[in-house]
């Protein structure tokens, strides 16, 4: 991104599922149309692939939930958290949707201007912050806060005896093997 002033005619904000498919239907119903797609994160994909504990899976079918453009050829309907981020990464690289990502680009702020008709939108990148002007503004970004995951308070927490770890901080280095694992709304426990 170069200094203040950089404009593109449509930023998504969310590499997900949907902000793949947003970035799609601007490439192919908006020819010309310049975007942007802007990810907090530094991978593509969203809950799909935040979220990495055991078992992990779509509650919706992914008939549905896919893309029209590219249906979900899978077997499983009710697929499991992997198979869905391939699909995200595997669309997005068929597309070059890809190539429009800008990872560690997190929106701090937008505002609107009637007079000029535009979005301006303050983002970091690392220690610098930016800005960059649209004239649609697209949020896919979801519902979660990735730097702080949401942490109901659960009796009796501080005298269990196990592993509590939050679902959307799985550490990939977890031995739960011949443990049982419990989850429990947002959190899952070992015993």
């Amino acid at each position: 991104m170069t200094a203040a002033g950089e404009y593109v005619d449509v930023v998504i904000v969310g590499a997900g599922l949907s902000g793949i498919g947003a970035g799609y239907r601007v490439q192919t119903e908006l020819p010309g149309t310049s975007y942007a797609i802007l990810e907090a994160r530094e991978a593509m994909g969203g809950t799909w692939d935040l979220f990495r504990y055991p078992g992990i899976r779509s509650d919706s079918d992914m008939f549905t939930l896919g893309y029209p453009f590219e249906p979900w050829r899978d077997a499983k309907s009710i697929a499991d958290g992997p198979s869905i981020l391939r699909y995200i990464t595997e669309t997005a690289r068929r597309y070059g949707i890809d190539e429009r990502i800008r990872y560690g680009t997190k929106v701090l702020a937008a505002r609107w201007s009637s007079a000029d008709a535009r979005w301006t939108l303050t983002l970091r990148q690392g220690t610098e912050t930016r800005t960059l002007s649209c004239r649609f503004l697209y949020s896919c970004a979801g519902y979660y806060d990735y730097d702080q995951g949401h942490a109901p308070e659960f009796p009796g927490a501080e005298t269990f005896s196990g592993t509590m770890v939050h679902p959307q901080f799985w550490p990939e280095d977890l031995d739960y093997a011949g443990k049982t694992v419990s989850h429990v709304v947002d959190f899952a426990s070992f015993l």
